[in-house]
This record gives structure tokens, sequence and C-alpha cells, in this order.
């Protein structure tokens, strides 16, 4: 009983600390790139550490592959998946109770150019009460899209040219009526969109310079006079906050990275953390800034991400970086409390019930640490095949979409 009443407590705190991260999404829902306002946490107590295949609930295979991450709203779970020899790729929907396939649409696509490790179903939905939201590439335009619950599509926007080496990846927010495509890259169309979620219809539109491609979703923060503004990271542009009803810029901190920004930027404790690297090298750099000065308070020395998202739980931030070590740093200083190699090479981005970190590796395998000032593995578990894509998570279990697979994980100690 008091095993239990210790869940129950748990589960509400980190419920309470998820909701106030929300901009009118349920609590249950995980409507966007890692979860509310961006910030890789949710409640999990059907979830156990030392969790085997046994916890799956379900696993479906998909109609096709893909690195699209999947989105919750209400019963029904979206991700994207490709079918690349046929110059196509679908929105498909689930059933989170049963794990059965409620529709897929598919689209046509040109062909583009990307890195290998790259899909045609790389970037992430954004999904709300009324639709599912995505930003695609097809050949070189960069299109957004809005299908109904049912898979039907509601409309469509070309926004202009795209050219990046690697391809596309970057996914779409929606804040209250605004669908947020974000194009930083290499054309002259490089452009942040504000749409209207009903008709696809422009409501603001910022140019960038272009050059380095991002490929990092924003992070919708909450200033202390109560306002809420898009924090959005790229290499031209270094940290840029907007208002997500006008487009206004708020602040900027420029000149903060020399390198790649694919990482998304992350919030906690009034600070803007946000990360920057390249491909096959240990180079890289984080950088925290006072969120309402846009002060620059740091910048660590340590085993930096380049594709995984940092996270950040209470006063620590967590380094997840892309072979595997595991870094946790002291939020407000940056010293480093521990450093440890835990798996192999990985692209997906960390998530966290508040007191356990969940991370996968590029070949599937799924590692449980615990979120302390001290290193603690809790669990390890192989997943049925590899994944670049981040977990979901809602309804008390954690939803992984592997290469061609997705998975529902819960069940109990």
């Amino acid at each position: 009983m008091l095993v239990g009443m210790r869940k129950f407590i748990a589960c509400r705190m980190v419920g309470l600390l998820v909701a106030t991260t929300l901009a009118g999404a349920a609590e249950a829902d995980w409507a966007r790139f890692r979860g509310p306002a961006g910030s890789g946490m949710g409640a999990l107590p059907e979830v156990p550490s030392n969790l085997t295949e046994k916890n799956f609930r379900w696993n479906t295979e998909l109609p096709g592959g893909g690195h699209s991450s999947p989105v919750l709203w209400g019963s029904r779970i979206f991700t994207a998946c490709e079918d690349r020899a046929g110059q196509r790729r679908c929105l498909t929907c689930l059933d989170a109770d049963s794990g059965r396939i409620l529709w897929t649409t598919w689209l046509p696509c040109a062909k583009q150019p990307m890195h290998l490790d790259n899909s045609l179903a790389a970037a992430t939905p954004a999904v709300d009460a009324h639709a599912v939201y995505i930003g695609w590439v097809s050949g070189n335009r960069v299109e957004a899209l809005a299908l109904d619950h049912a898979g039907k599509q509601l409309w469509h926007r070309d926004l202009g040219a795209f050219q990046a080496t690697h391809g596309p990846g970057a996914s779409v927010i929606v804040v209250d009526d605004v669908v947020v495509v974000t194009n930083d890259q290499e054309s002259p169309d490089a452009a942040l969109h504000g749409l209207d979620r009903k008709t696809g219809e422009t409501r603001w539109r910022v140019a960038r310079s272009s050059g380095k491609p991002s490929y990092a979703a924003p992070a919708l923060r909450v200033a202390k006079d109560g306002r809420r503004e898009l924090v959005i990271a790229s290499p031209a542009h270094g940290l840029t906050s907007l208002d997500p009803r006008t487009g206004k810029q708020l602040w900027a901190a420029e000149g903060l990275f020399e390198l790649n920004v694919v990482a998304s930027p992350v919030l906690g404790e009034g600070l803007v953390l946000a990360t920057a690297g390249r491909g096959g090298s240990r180079e890289g750099a984080v950088v925290a800034l006072e969120g309402d000065t846009a002060r620059l308070l740091y910048r660590p020395e340590a085993k930096l991400p380049y594709v995984p998202t940092p996270i950040v739980i209470g006063g620590q931030l967590f380094l997840w970086d892309d072979q595997g070590t595991v870094s946790c740093l002291d939020l407000k200083t940056g010293k480093q409390a521990w450093s440890q190699r835990v798996t192999g090479p990985t692209y997906t981005s960390p998530v966290t019930d508040g007191k356990r970190i969940f991370g996968i590796s590029r070949k599937g395998e799924l590692v449980v640490l615990a979120a302390a000032s001290e290193y603690r593995e809790l669990g390890r578990c192989k997943l049925p095949e590899g994944t670049h894509a981040t977990p979901a998570i809602a309804h008390g279990s954690l939803f992984i979409r592997t290469f061609n697979r997705l998975i529902r994980v819960s069940g109990t100690e």
C-alpha cells in the first residue's frame, strides 16, 4: 500500500511539473517533438526500470521506414513513414490502446539529396485537437501541410526553396492557432514562418540569413512577465526569441555557434541552453543564457552532443552525446558531476519522468539511468531493431518508434 501511494505521489508530482510547461494541450498528450514545450518530460508510472520484451504492450509494424518521432493526442498516435523506392511518404495514425493502424495517407515527394542516415520521413509532426501538421521537403521545395484526425488533407503550402547537403529534418510546432515552420538553410528563401493552423495562410514571416542549416525545433518559453516566446537556434543567428503570435523579435544572441545546429534548445530554471557540433568529430559547443537578458553565463567543457537534444531535470543538465557518453552538469554553473560511456552511437534524444532518463542507441539498445548527481544504471533492454527517433511519453507509457515499428512499453515492476 505504501509503495503504491509513493508511486501515485511521484506520478502526480511529475504530472504537475509537465502541466506547467503545456501550451493548451491536455496533460496526457505528447503533441510535438520532445513533448510539452519541448521538455522531454512526462509521467511513466507504468514503466519499470528493468523492462524487458514482456513489457511491450503491443508492437506494430508500420507501413514504411523512417525516423519521425511519434506524437499523441488523446487515444491517437501519429508518425510519418517513407517509401523511398516509390518516391512517396505517409502520415499514419494508430490507436494507442491496441496499436492497430487506423489510417495511412500517402503523399508523393520528389527526389532530394540527403545524408545516408537521413530519411524522407525524418521530421516529427505536431498535433492539436483540430489537425496534424507537418513540415516536409520535396525536391528543393519546403512544404507545410495539415491533415485532419481522419487523414484528410486540409491545406498545403509551398514555402520556398530548400538547399542543404544533409537534406531536411526540422520539425514544426503549434502554439495556439499558429503553426511554426523553421526553414533555416542555405538558400535565399531561408525564413521562419507562422501559419494559420486552420487555413495555412501566412500570419508572419521572418527572413533569415542563408547559411548552415538548422534542424532544431523551437522551444516554447514563458518569461518572468508571463509572456510566451519561441526560442530558435541556428548557426547564422545564434539564439533568437520571437513572439509566437506576431513573429516580432524579443531578443537575440548572435555569434554563439560556428558549427552546425541539430539539437533543439532546452529550458530550465530561467536558463536557455543550446548545442552545436559537427558530424564525425568530437567538436561541439554548449551555451547557457539567462533567458530574460540573453546574457551568456557559461560554455561548459564536456562530452558534447551533436544530434541528441540535452535534457534538464531539476538543477541538472544531462548531455547524451552521439557516441553514447552521458554527462551530468550543474545547471547553474556548468560544472561536471560525472561522465560515463553507457551505450553505442546515438541519434535519439533522451526523455525523462523526472527521476529516470531513457536513452536509445542507433542499434536499439535502451538504457535507463538515474537522474542524479551520481551515475547509476537502472536497466537495459534490447529493442527488436535500431532507431533514430525520440520516444514519446503518454498514458503512463513509453512509445518507441524504431526504423519500421512502433512499440508501446508499459507494465509494473
